[in-house]
């Protein structure tokens, strides 16, 4: 073998390594059960991979929501995994329409709450609803609840939207 043939061989297998060391980076290894960011109509949303259909398509659920709305998406719409505690955005328009609710633009900062610490209220939660106390306030529109009956592992910050009433 020559120089020139060394130094060639050499270089392409420093080129494969570097490729072998940056290819996971570009393309995420995802697996069942994973807690993600998902774009879904233009905002990102936290959901579970339920299922895999393939190495770049997955079924998702998104946390909070009933299974209808359950969808398969690709690499692209899987943004990054979701790490600590989330504050997801408003639904999106057709989920709130369905939900009854009034979707809200949004850049839109709704009017003050009047909500306080110590509040008994009514939360919705996966198509039910549950008797919770308002912790704290969170910021605009957003309470950190204790679900009656239940542990403070479920404690859980929740959108005005949730909030249906006092009891």
């Amino acid at each position: 073998m020559t120089c020139g043939a060394s130094a060639r061989r050499a270089a392409a297998l420093l080129l494969l390594a570097l490729a072998l060391a940056v290819l996971p980076a570009c393309a995420p290894d995802y697996r069942v059960g994973e807690y993600v960011w998902v774009e879904w109509e233009g905002r990102e949303y936290p959901a579970y991979i339920v299922d895999a259909k393939g190495e770049a398509r997955f079924r998702v659920h998104y946390d909070g929501y009933d299974p209808r709305w359950d969808e398969d998406v690709t690499l692209e719409r899987i943004k990054r995994r979701v790490e600590g505690p989330v504050t997801p955005p408003p639904p999106p328009d057709k989920v709130a329409r369905a939900m009854g609710l009034q979707p809200k633009p949004a850049g839109s900062a709704g009017a003050p709450s009047s909500r306080v610490p110590g509040e008994r209220v009514r939360v919705r939660w996966r198509g039910s609803i549950y008797a919770a106390t308002i912790v704290s306030i969170e910021g605009p529109g957003k309470f950190l609840v204790h679900y009656e009956g239940y542990g403070s592992e479920w404690d859980e910050v929740v959108l005005e939207e949730r909030v249906m009433s006092q009891r």
